[in-house]
């Protein structure tokens, strides 16, 4: 007998449909996949990414052969979510969703791109299976914030993407229910993840998480059993996560009026979320001022948003590497300011170790504003006051960063987004190419030709 966490999830997989989607709510996650397939081949020839491929390319799914983004290979759809997964994480410029509990909830179309496209799916299909993953991550999210309780946000998402698998799989409750509890129980990730120095994992723990929920619905569509009561019952995850079995979710609504995905952020940086403001505001101020003339740099933000100091949290302050830099405030609104932007160039050896990046880290404080504290998450409050040596002080602020619902991408800066990542790994043509697809994706029978016309042709071995 399950337990009610579980029945209101398989319910609500078995209940949605795409005639459940709104107009708006198909744009809308038609955007999400245009960002998150930029971010994917942004991040084909990565180190993660390349690394994940391989391993992948040394399995074959003999029943369910899936294809890997950016080339022609297929592996068994686990390791192929795997790795379509690790490259949409890489660059860490794919959205968030933080009420204040989340994390990157796109990492989960890893996992929906895989099996739509090994499985024969149709547009329609994958679009419903999206929306369907969004609303489990981001309702549990809601009542759980993972990372103040130690763990890591794979915790959802990887139930999540087994919510995926197992609507495009097509399983029975039963089934459902298996995969449900498959996912969680063997499958907690710890918060040490993104703790100290951060390294690759930082970027495939979540792609991990789907592996597994991937895995987890192919193992209940065998006939595997779980245990019975996951979430609700005795050392189940609610327990586990410290919250004493007092979480409650409202029954999932197929028919709601604004899913959740509709609150995700998209980055115009790629950086962790809660630097994209300190970013856009250090480049307002690149055009105004001389970096050799800068005397201190203040910045004020919420507490959750990345306030620390040298000695608080050292490497931020002296980051060492990629994973560690596109976390760092400091070293980021310093970039900023010397090359009026930040883009995945930023984060090369060279420039971790440039000294006149060095020089503005020092003359950096970050400090927490109360009041932007109090008013997280629904504004992601930032303001630099930024001192000269000839005596003049600028002052620049904002309340919502580049991509935030308030001040949303247009489909222009989604389109130049989806070129400026993916430009150095596909040609232009197919960049059209496969924004056209996308653009009507809701209409093909197949994501055949969305695969094909991203094969990377400027791979690094």
């Amino acid at each position: 007998m399950s337990d009610s966490t579980s029945t209101i999830i398989a319910d609500f997989i078995l209940d949605m449909s795409f005639d459940c989607l709104s107009s708006s709510t198909i744009d809308h996650t038609k955007n999400t996949l245009i960002d998150t397939i930029a971010c994917a081949i942004g991040g084909y020839n990565s180190p993660p990414g390349q690394i994940s491929r391989r391993l992948a390319h040394s399995v074959q799914g003999i029943d369910i052969p899936s294809r890997i983004l950016g080339e022609t290979n297929t592996s068994s759809p686990e390791m192929a979510a795997f790795a379509n997964t690790t490259m949409i994480r890489y660059l860490d410029c794919n959205d968030s969703y933080f009420s204040p509990g989340g994390g990157h909830p796109s990492d989960m179309i890893g996992g929906a791109l895989t099996l739509t496209h090994a499985l024969n799916c149709s547009g329609k299909d994958l679009l419903t299976s999206i929306v369907l993953g969004y609303e489990i991550f981001a309702k549990l999210s809601d009542q759980v914030i993972v990372s103040n309780l130690g763990w890591d946000q794979g915790v959802f998402l990887g139930l999540s993407a087994a919510g995926i698998a197992c609507k495009l799989l097509k399983l029975s409750k039963e089934q459902i229910l298996h995969a449900l509890s498959l996912s969680v129980v063997p499958n907690l990730p710890i918060g040490a993840t993104r703790v100290g120095e951060l390294s690759m994992w930082k970027g495939c723990a979540t792609a991990s998480a789907v592996k597994s929920g991937v895995f987890a619905a192919l193992l209940a569509r065998e006939g595997l059993t779980s245990p019975e009561k996951p979430f609700d019952g005795p050392r189940g995850l609610w327990e586990q996560l410290g919250c004493d079995n007092n979480i409650t979710i409202d029954k999932l609504d197929a028919q709601g009026k604004r899913p959740k995905i509709c609150d995700n952020i998209f980055k115009f940086y790629p950086s962790q979320i809660h630097t994209q403001a300190p970013i856009g505001l250090a480049c307002q101020l690149s055009s105004i001022i001389q970096t050799d003339d800068i005397d201190s740099i203040s910045i004020k933000s919420y507490r959750q948003g990345g306030v620390s100091t040298p000695q608080s949290e050292p490497e931020k302050w002296a980051p060492s590497t990629r994973e560690t830099a596109d976390h760092s405030i400091p070293f980021l609104v310093a970039s900023a300011l010397l090359d009026g932007t930040v883009n995945p160039d930023t984060f090369s050896d060279t420039n971790l170790n440039r000294d006149s990046i060095k020089e503005l880290i020092s003359v950096t404080s970050i400090e927490e504003n109360l009041n932007f504290s109090s008013l997280y998450p629904e504004q992601y409050n930032c303001r630099i006051d930024l001192a000269t040596k000839s005596g003049r002080t600028h002052m620049v602020e904002t309340s919502y960063p580049k991509g935030h619902q308030k001040n949303p991408f247009s489909q222009t800066d989604l389109e130049h987004k989806f070129i400026n990542l993916t430009s150095n790994s596909i040609s232009l043509e197919q960049c059209q190419q496969a924004l056209n697809i996308l653009d009507h994706i809701e209409l093909e029978q197949s994501t055949n030709t969305l695969f094909d016309s991203v094969v990377v042709t400027n791979r690094t071995k």
